[in-house]
């Protein structure tokens, strides 16, 4: 057996042991990695620490001494050099068992005969300490060890991260100055800063950027790029982008190196936080003669071009790719191919691959598969598939289910399900191109053939991708059974698939008049529904939108789940939920119940505002309530022209000629007013 076998079966080992529960079974896996560790000492084999620290790090966890003793005299005795290191894991042992005697006796070595050997050891409980914050013991070796003597850059930052955790500012400046002061240490003084100031908690952007600026004055100590680069991904980090992009620009006036990692950092962060117009401001930044950007900062920003639709801009990055020595790749074509095809612009998509022919740039599986895609005739899939396969292009899985979506779209469905027995498709991509397959059928109107090849799946015990199965409820069929669509549901494992499947059913129940278990359905998945995390509230306000839109409206369905909301999950109902509800009672002209919901927002204290206001209007003209409505109309400010402008328009859509009254009626009419009585002073309040 080689090392890395070795290596390999000891990982499986311990993957099994932290899987388990039952502590016999994890034992086992256990000694049997130890058997390895012994056998590869005894054939001279060294053990590096990627392999025996994870070990290590669940016996720790574990609270396991005795085999943690047995594994570190074997990893001793296979890597001699180890030795030091496993101090580290010996210490964080002790901190774990909470060894206060212990932790001290280790400490204590720092006074020993051997400096050199006992240098990195130091080096090493100091790490653990630091990681575990231990802050007794950290203040007496702190006083000890001479700082400007720490060799490893890991020790330092861990450090200064713990000082920071902690804002120890008197310990960080005194260490700071006597690195200052060192002619080895004061090129690391910036960067220790940066790690500094943006471990101390709890603090805003701008003030981690003030110390940051505070202590690099009084140090006279120039900030570097490294520092800068810590400070643009904490502000990234923070979703704060316009700041590290105000950093970045400020790098540049001052010179400094912009690495392609501070690049990465912010391309990354607009495209998470979707202000992709920012993308303009990096346009500026690589005009800096100090930028030194990577083939993968300019795939980046052509992509966030594209999603402005700035082509332009996308073409002058491939036009400034000769300013750093850089080529261009079929990546970055492939970004504004996509672009194009986004926008519909079959034309212009195509003239971009004609432009990468020109440019030397081979098209790739990927681009191939846009283009396939992106077909709705059978010839023309037939065409790019030869054309791909001339150019010695490999067919990915990715063309596969671009074959199934394109033959799908263009309506040839035998076609699409034949991709599946193509002899060159790998056996290892079959389930997922199936799940493929069942999206493309589903929403296309195959439904029953879709669910078909599921239930074959299903039967085989196959994995089907979660978004396949809330496919098929999402494109059900109107005349299909509820309790399929509830067997889909259920077949969903994750939270997060669940909830979708699961709302989605809900959904399909209210638009196609089979809501009447849909309250049972809810009750049955309580504990479910009640999980943390999971945006349950705003798939309620989606199926109260439904309920408003739905003809025939059922107010009375809508005004159960909003008791179930309350009284089952404790949920306090959102505005939009409330909206959504005034505003089916609108369309059923139910005034009963559009008092009630009136009613809600002040028990979810939440303050009515104008749209309440014209909604609740509405109501009451709908249910033919004028003297209710004029009493109301007259609390709605007025100064909105579009505000007058709808109740001009509510009056003429809900005018009615006025109806003779029958005597049996009066009473209807007293508790009429009785109502509107109670609705005017809770305007009032």
């Amino acid at each position: 057996m080689s090392v890395t076998e070795y290596n390999a079966m000891i990982g499986v080992y311990l993957e099994h042991a932290e899987k388990s529960n039952d502590l016999d079974y994890a034992l086992g896996h256990i000694e049997k990695a130890f058997e390895l560790l012994k056998s590869m000492r005894d054939r001279g084999f060294l053990i590096e620490e990627r392999v025996y620290g994870p070990i290590l790090g669940y016996l720790i966890d574990m609270d396991m001494v005795d085999e943690f003793q047995s594994f570190k005299d074997v990893i001793r005795e296979a890597s001699p050099g180890s030795v030091e290191r496993l101090g580290y894991y010996e210490m964080l042992l002790w901190i774990q068992l909470g060894d206060g005697e212990k932790i001290e006796e280790l400490c204590d070595t720092i006074d020993g005969d051997n400096r050199e050997s006992l240098s990195i050891l130091q080096e090493n409980y100091l790490l653990a300490l630091c990681k575990k914050d231990q802050t007794y013991h950290l203040e007496r070796l702190l006083g000890i060890v001479d700082i400007t003597n720490v060799q490893s850059s890991d020790l330092w930052t861990n450090i200064f991260e713990y000082l920071g955790r902690f804002s120890l500012d008197s310990v960080a400046g005194k260490f700071l100055w006597e690195l200052r002061e060192s002619d080895e240490g004061v090129t690391n003084v910036s960067e220790l800063i940066s790690i500094y100031s943006t471990c101390t908690p709890n603090p805003t952007v701008e003030d981690t950027i003030l110390k940051f600026n505070k202590m690099h004055e009084e140090l006279d100590v120039m900030p570097s790029s490294t520092s800068y680069e810590k400070l643009v991904k904490y502000s990234c980090d923070s979703n704060e982008v316009v700041t590290a992009l105000e950093i970045v620009e400020k790098m540049g006036e001052a010179g400094l190196i912009i690495s392609a990692d501070i690049l990465h950092s912010l391309l990354h962060a607009i495209d998470e936080v979707l202000e992709f117009d920012l993308v303009r401001r990096i346009h500026s930044i690589m005009c800096t003669k100090s930028v030194k950007p990577n083939t993968e900062n300019f795939r980046s920003i052509i992509r966030l071009c594209t999603r402005i639709k700035d082509f332009e801009g996308a073409y002058n990055m491939l036009g400034n790719l000769k300013n750093f020595n850089l080529e261009p790749n079929s990546s970055m074509f492939n970004c504004i191919l996509a672009g194009y095809f986004r926008e519909k612009n079959v034309c212009r998509a195509l003239m971009v691959v004609k432009q990468m022919k020109e440019a030397g740039v081979k098209p790739d599986s990927i681009t191939f598969g846009y283009l396939i895609n992106n077909c709705n005739r059978e010839d023309a899939i037939t065409k790019y598939y030869d054309e791909m396969k001339q150019a010695g292009v490999q067919a990915t899985k990715r063309i596969y289910m671009s074959l199934i979506d394109a033959y799908a779209a263009s309506g040839k469905f035998e076609k699409a399900k034949q991709v599946l027995v193509d002899p060159d498709v790998p056996a290892i991509n079959q389930n997922e191109l199936k799940s493929v397959l069942i999206s493309a059928l589903a929403s296309r109107g195959k439904w029953a053939d879709a669910l078909h090849i599921y239930e074959e799946m299903r039967k085989a015990e196959c994995h089907v991708d979660p978004k396949s199965i809330i496919s098929l409820i999402e494109y059900s069929d109107s005349n299909g059974e509820l309790s399929t669509l509830v067997q889909l549901a259920d077949d969903l494992q994750d939270d997060t698939s669940w909830i979708d499947g699961f709302f989605r059913m809900i959904l399909f129940a209210v638009r196609n008049r089979k809501s009447r278990n849909i309250v049972d359905l809810l009750k049955q998945n309580k504990i479910r529904l009640l999980k943390k995390d999971l945006p349950v509230e705003t798939h309620f306000d989606e199926v109260f939108w439904a309920i408003a839109e739905t003809e025939p409206t059922k107010v009375q369905l809508g005004m159960d789940l909003l008791r179930f909301m309350k009284d089952e999950l404790g949920f306090v109902p959102s505005r939009k939920c409330l909206d959504f509800l005034l505003h089916a009672c609108v369309n059923a002209k139910d005034l009963e119940h559009g008092l009630l919901v009136w009613k809600e927002y002040q028990s979810a204290a939440l303050p009515c505002n104008v749209l309440s206001f014209l909604r609740m209007y509405q109501v009451l003209l709908a249910a033919g309530d004028s003297e209710g409505a004029k009493a109301l109309v007259s609390k709605i400010p007025k100064d909105d022209k579009d505000v007058q402008h709808i109740i001009e328009e509510s009056q003429s859509a809900f005018s009615q000629a006025p109806n003779k009254k029958k005597p049996k009626k009066k009473t209807i009419v007293s508790s009429r007013k009785q109502k509107n009585a109670g609705l005017c002073t809770s305007l009032d309040r």
